[in-house]
């Protein structure tokens, strides 16, 4: 028995040895396992962090030249006598002024290494101090949470974000953020290896964000205090050391947060006394042991009591809509491939970012004027007309040049909508449209003394009647294209747009300048202004007239349709880079004829002899004009030019609402314009001269008074004057007179002497404009009268006409309407006057 005890005892041992042996062979084999893996591992994650950070290094650029490619600095506007209207700040960069080192306050050094970065001058690149406790606050319980703790950022790694990483980039928290903190670290430990820190803090300055738009040392002491950065005081340096951390709520320009940065202030000189060793430590530039700085703690204490002496950081900005407008045009131009952008900055981002110094084409005092005449005449009539907005255009007609541009009466008032530029906006333009319709008449061989038919007008639209009206509600029946577009007629300009086609008319109006009218579904009350345009473009399809059908400017940088203009309104005149090389020039305008002399001098000479005597807009010198009133008077538009100057106002409100009835262009924008042109040709220093008559152009005797015929082209219409070669109507003038009531009974028969002859008034009408209505001597028409020269005669007056021997003429009665009237006839848009 004894025997097998032992036996089994002995089986055990052996058993036992044996799982031991087992045991330690797989504890062996595992621990060997885990060190190969181990190995592998760290071979894995050293060739892994080898692939990271050469994928981040290699091919650096130097960071002078990621500065000048990102962002070269903002850039400046002047007028064209180099006054300076804005510093375009770069959106999400800002106002930028570089400067060398030495230019820059040690103070502001001293301050900056110790509040961001003590170690400074002694690190690799990464504050390893700042890593651990960015660990710490970030990746454990004991921070304030994941990924939410402070950065720990070491003044290199801030460059490194500030110029390597985009804005959307640097944002980011989470995964994306810890790939983006591995890479900073990377470029920050290339950036030590290959700079010297000298190199490295003055890049580091120049471009930190400080707030208030301001990036970089230079731009922020010129924002807050209105110095230089190498003037700034030891508090004054300390506070701006201070901002970076969080520019928004350390803002010193808000009262409201002026007591954190103030604060923040504090905190920046306690730091540089807990880092006096530090600060004491910095080296001169080109001077490793000289000391830049010896700060005692009894200074820096001292510099808590110092005043700060803030500058108002206010930015100003003169002619704003028309700083915005240049900006636009500089990107189409870059787009448009007129000049190169500078570096790599896209075309997008060439003002804001470009350095550019651009010159434009506006004469800051000429849009003082402008304003100034906006300002008082809305002022004066905004009460009783309920118009409380306006806008101007000019532009020399010579050259294409945009002289003043005003967008609204004040960019700064909210109650007005200020901001809205309307000058390049969508807005109704009235009867100002007719000269297209007209124009395109003529083309088709028309003249000024077609006759037209002005009579009861019912479109049929959609389906339902809808009728035309007059302005006044009137009608003259058969009258020449001088007298409806003089005196504004609606329905004859409406018969005529339906007889050249609407969409030549519009056509011509996009031959002239007009970008848009492209819905092509206005219908025929398109010439009374149902479809909008810019005043911008309107301005200069008038300005093609002054020129006498000739278009000049520059080569078009708009996005535009087969078809449309060739040229472009000038809006700059030259364009350097930031250290001064030209970059674009405007020399000489580029010219196209769109339009033959002898039709666009038509429109002239119907504009200049009778439209503007008509709407009472005469100024001291010949000059052609056109009023425009859009339905239920939400627009008045007034376009008008001498030879050296083309003129466009608009007025209104800007959210679309009506003005007072009856408050029509002639009696609104009418008086902004004239006021306008008779300061604007005094300031410019022009001298009156007459409209250049082309040699395409015969002038043919039609009853004592001159008509505007093409020479070798006969009018194709009948009308109230023989053309050159007796074709085109009979020789007889110009219907367009008064209209009176239809009398019953038997006519009355010839007198055998010369019978008075009295008339009305109407409203618009000059003593000037009747005597030549009438075909009388002005001076007999005021003895007749009594008038004395310069006195007014007013609507509803009764002027004797002296010497008339006819009777008054009769209107054809009313046709009947074109289409079914039955129902509610509701008017159309009427264009106004």
């Amino acid at each position: 028995m004894a025997r097998i005890y032992r036996v089994r005892r002995k089986r055990a041992r052996q058993a036992n040895a044996q799982r031991g042996r087992t045991f330690r062979s797989r504890l062996t084999s595992l621990l060997t396992l885990m060190l190969f893996v181990g190995v592998l591992g760290i071979i894995a994650v050293g060739v892994a962090s080898f692939i990271v950070y050469q994928g981040y290094a290699k091919d650096l650029r130097e960071p002078q030249e990621v500065i000048n490619s990102n962002t070269i600095g903002s850039s400046v506007i002047y007028d064209r006598h180099g006054n300076k209207l804005y510093e375009y700040v770069p959106e999400f960069e800002g106002l930028r002024d570089p400067v060398p080192l030495a230019e820059i306050s040690p103070y502001l050094l001293a301050a900056t290494i110790a509040t961001e970065d003590a170690s400074f001058y002694r690190n690799p690149g990464v504050n390893f101090k700042g890593l651990a406790r960015a660990a710490w606050e970030n990746l454990t319980p004991f921070g304030p949470g994941l990924f939410e703790g402070s950065g720990g950022s070491s003044i290199t790694q801030q460059l490194a974000r500030n110029i390597y990483i985009d804005f959307d980039e640097r944002s980011a928290r989470g995964a994306t953020g810890v790939e983006r903190k591995i890479k900073e670290t990377v470029i920050a430990i290339e950036l030590k290896q290959n700079y010297s820190d000298d190199q490295i803090l003055e890049w580091y300055l120049n471009q930190i964000f400080y707030g208030a738009n301001a990036y970089g040392a230079e731009a922020a002491a010129s924002q807050f205090f209105g110095k230089d950065a190498k003037d700034l005081t030891l508090a004054q340096a300390a506070l701006l050391a201070g901002l970076p951390q969080a520019p928004g709520d350390y803002d010193p320009t808000n009262s409201e947060k002026l007591q954190f940065a103030e604060a923040r202030q504090l905190q920046v000189l306690d730091l540089m006394i807990e880092h006096l060793s530090d600060v004491n430590s910095i080296p001169t530039a080109g001077d490793k042991d000289t000391p830049l700085l010896t700060l005692t703690v009894a200074e820096i204490e001292a510099a808590k009591d110092e005043p700060l002496d803030f500058v108002d950081t206010s930015i100003d900005i003169l002619a704003p809509h028309w700083v915005w407008y240049v900006e636009e045009q500089v990107a189409k131009m870059c787009h448009a491939e007129l000049f190169e952008p500078p570096g790599d900055i896209s075309c997008d981002k060439v003002v804001r970012q470009g350095g550019l110094r651009i010159t434009s084409t506006i004469d800051l005092g000429l849009n003082l004027i402008a304003e100034r005449i906006i300002e008082e005449e809305i002022s004066r009539t905004e009460e009783q007309n309920g118009g409380h907005n306006a806008s101007l255009v000019a532009i020399r007609p010579g050259t294409g040049e945009i002289l003043a541009y005003v967008g609204s009466r004040d960019y700064d008032r909210e109650d007005i909508d200020g901001e809205v530029d309307i000058a390049r906006s969508l807005q109704s333009h009235g009867s100002t449209m007719k000269v297209f319709t007209y124009l395109k008449a003529f083309e088709d061989g028309w003249v000024p003394s077609t006759f037209v038919e002005d009579k009861k007008l019912v479109l049929d639209v959609g389906g339902q009647p809808r009728a035309v009206n007059n302005w006044n509600n009137a009608f003259l029946g058969k009258i020449t294209v001088r007298t409806g577009l003089s005196q504004s007629v609606n329905t004859a300009a409406v018969r005529t747009l339906m007889d050249v086609g609407e969409d030549r008319m519009r056509d011509l109006a996009h031959r002239m300048g007009i970008t848009d009218l492209r819905q092509g579904d206005c219908g025929p009350t398109i010439t009374l202004g149902a479809c909008e345009v810019k005043l911008i473009d309107q301005t200069f399809a008038y300005a093609v007239l002054a020129n006498n059908g000739t278009m000049i400017g520059r080569p078009t940088s708009a996005d535009l349709p087969d078809g449309y203009r060739q040229l472009d309104q000038v809006s700059v005149l030259s364009i350097t880079d930031a250290n001064g090389n030209p970059v674009y020039t405007f020399n000489d305008p580029e010219e196209v004829q769109v339009v033959e002399p002898a039709y666009a001098y038509m429109i002239t000479d119907i504009l200049s002899r009778d439209a503007i005597n008509w709407s009472r807009l005469t100024i001291d010198r010949p000059a052609a004009s056109k009023t425009g009133t859009s339905e239920e008077f939400r627009d008045g538009v007034l376009m008008g030019y001498t030879p050296d100057l083309a003129v466009g106002v608009w007025m209104g409100n800007a959210d679309n609402s009506k003005m007072a009835p009856n408050t029509y262009s002639r009696v609104g924008s009418g008086p902004i314009w004239r006021i306008f042109m008779g300061e604007a040709h005094a300031y410019l220093e022009l001298e009156p001269r007459p409209f250049e008559r082309p040699s395409d152009v015969s002038l043919i005797d039609c009853g004592g008074r001159s008509e505007v015929f093409k020479k070798g082209t006969s009018a194709v219409r009948s009308g109230g004057c023989s053309g050159p070669d007796g074709a085109g109507g009979i020789a007889t003038p110009t219907p367009g007179g008064p209209v009176f009531p239809t009398t019953s009974g038997d006519p009355t028969p010839t007198p055998d002497k010369p019978s008075v002859f009295f008339y009305t008034v109407r409203d618009g009408d000059t003593i000037e404009f009747v005597a030549e209505l009438f075909a009388v001597d002005l001076e007999d028409l005021r003895a007749a009268n009594g008038i004395i020269e310069g006195e007014i005669i007013f609507s509803g007056d009764v002027l004797i006409i002296p010497g008339q021997t006819q009777t008054n003429p009769s209107p054809d009665p009313d046709p009947e309407p074109d289409v079914e009237t039955e129902g509610v006839i509701v008017p159309v848009p009427s264009g106004g006057d």
